[in-house]
């Protein structure tokens, strides 16, 4: 039996309404994925100036502690562990803040690439714990 002319005016407009939303659809996910992009490439930054604001903090809660020589006027500083362990770990929180706004995250990528294609086993370990550490920290 031949389709009417109506029957495939019908299917035509059908196809027609298909294509239009895929379209839409297609435009939808590609706004989406391009405020993903957005969004994605501030995280640095945020991550960077937070690294730097928690080292300051740091630095200034840090124990101060000082004597002066009997007879002088010249204050000694006598850092306690706690201190020393104060100031490297916030050296390290700035070197980290320092090295993310420097690093080419796409060189980054392409290594970690190359990585696991490399040493698939290996990364898959690392991944592993990785995960299971930061699972722990998020669990506290």
């Amino acid at each position: 039996m031949k389709p009417t002319d109506s029957e495939i005016t019908n299917a035509n407009a059908t196809n027609e309404h298909s294509s239009v939303e895929e379209r839409g659809a297609a435009d939808g996910a590609r706004r989406l994925a391009s405020s993903i992009r957005e969004r994605a490439s501030t995280i640095p930054a945020i991550l960077a100036d937070r690294l730097e604001a928690g080292a300051e903090a740091l630095r200034q809660q840090r124990p101060r502690s000082s004597t002066t020589t009997p007879g002088t006027s010249v204050a000694v500083s006598q850092d306690s562990p706690i201190t020393e362990l104060t100031d490297t770990l916030a050296t390290g929180m700035k070197s980290s803040a320092d090295w993310i706004r420097d690093a080419d995250l796409e060189k980054l990528k392409g290594g970690v690439q190359k990585q696991v294609k490399e040493h698939p086993g290996r990364s898959l370990l690392v991944a592993l714990g990785a995960g299971f550490l930061l699972g722990k920290i998020l669990r506290r």
